[in-house]
């Protein structure tokens, strides 16, 4: 039988091989659309759950070694506690904190899947491109938390469709379809930018979404066709 430290270490070098970004995009997909297309609070709870699950998954990638590891996980308990206070509670200041530790440890885990993904030292595998999908979807989701904190930290920083209706969970999805709205340039003008830093950051989100495909991924897709051959 096997014993409960050779489990985890199957585990850890699942998600830390390439085989783990594919799970992980995986996983990306199911926390980002599963919620809408079902409107009731048991979906909305099963959709907190993936996202949590996403972050303890996250830990895991982040790195091979303890201490990187037990940092990040420090954060992502925290980022998971704050994230379902806030689903029951309207405190302004755990919604600030809840979204300053999620767009912390999301930032930091996009860096590092960025450095796993177009590492040089090991042949470019289609695993590793769905790695590179599964960043530029964490760039959107990154740069909605980080709207989100925006928003609660400057008054008026964003125009809002009934923003005196809004609450967690919905300031959570909108700025989600923001996010990604902006990284795609589609730009519908439906939530705006008002606070100039609120601006720079949009404007640099939607540089990143024109030209993270354009070279980085188009690159490494090119690299796996002629690896392939």
């Amino acid at each position: 039988m096997r014993s409960v430290a050779d489990t985890f270490k199957g585990v850890t070098s699942f998600w830390w091989g390439d085989k783990g970004l594919s799970a992980f995009l995986i996983l990306l997909f199911i926390s980002l659309f599963l919620g809408p297309f079902i409107e009731s609070v048991l979906m909305r709870i099963i959709s907190s759950l993936f996202f949590s699950f996403l972050l303890i998954s996250g830990v895991v990638t982040i790195s091979s070694r303890p201490l990187p590891r037990f940092i990040a996980g420090m954060v992502a308990v925290a980022a998971i506690i704050l994230r379902w206070a806030d689903r029951f509670t309207e405190n302004t200041t755990i919604a600030v904190w809840s979204a300053a530790t999620s767009l912390l440890f999301l930032a930091f885990m996009t860096g590092v899947l960025l450095i796993r993904v177009f590492r040089s030292d090991k042949q470019v595998t289609l695993h590793r491109v769905k790695g590179a999908v599964a960043v530029y979807i964490l760039f959107g989701i990154t740069w909605s938390m980080l709207y989100q904190f925006l928003d609660l930290s400057f008054t008026g920083a964003f125009t809002l469709p009934a923003a005196h209706h809004i609450d967690a969970t919905t300031r959570q999805e909108t700025f989600t379809y923001f996010s990604f709205v902006t990284l795609t340039t589609l730009g519908y003008g439906d939530v705006t930018a008002i606070h100039p830093t609120a601006r720079m950051f949009v404007i640099m989100e939607a540089l990143m979404g024109q030209l993270y495909p354009a070279t980085l991924l188009a690159r490494l897709v090119s690299l796996e066709i002629s690896s392939r051959h």
